[in-house]
């Protein structure tokens, strides 16, 4: 397998696990990937619009590489996750390989929650509350100084 394909899988299979557990446990009250404070706590209050911020998680990847080339008609050269194969095709090639091991993470921020969506509208509508208030306040000074 190309180690792009192992990459674009794995992330892949990660965000529709967390999209079908947020779907099959949301209506139990069991939050997954729940959104976090600008604090950073770990401790969630579900009614504080303080809860708003996407978290963003790194995935890992610690994974062993070959780097080979072949010679044959097809003359192909890749990377390529390391595995083991039984099995062979009847042909006859030069191939000579290289085992690397590679180190690497992708920061994500999987799908939101629908309580994480409800707490961002929550905080939205408190800063049109606020602005109107500073609005109502602002133009009453300005009729009083005329």
């Amino acid at each position: 397998m190309e180690l792009k394909e192992f990459v674009v899988e794995t992330i892949s299979s990660l965000a529709d696990a967390i999209d079908d557990l947020q779907k099959k446990y949301e209506p139990l009250g069991v939050i997954i990937n729940p959104p976090t404070a600008q604090s950073g706590s770990d401790v969630l209050q579900v009614d504080s619009s303080n809860y708003s911020y996407r978290r963003v998680q790194k995935v890992a990847f610690d994974v062993a590489v070959t780097v080979s080339q072949e010679t044959n008609k097809a003359g192909k050269a890749g990377i390529k996750v390391f595995s083991a194969e039984l099995g062979g095709e009847v042909g006859k090639a030069d191939t000579s390989s290289q085992v690397s091991h590679v180190k690497f993470e992708i920061p994500i921020a999987y799908q939101e929650s629908s309580l994480e969506s409800r707490l961002n509208e929550q905080k939205k509508q408190e800063r049109r509350n606020r602005d109107a208030k500073m609005a109502n306040r602002s133009s009453k000074g300005s009729y009083l100084s005329t």
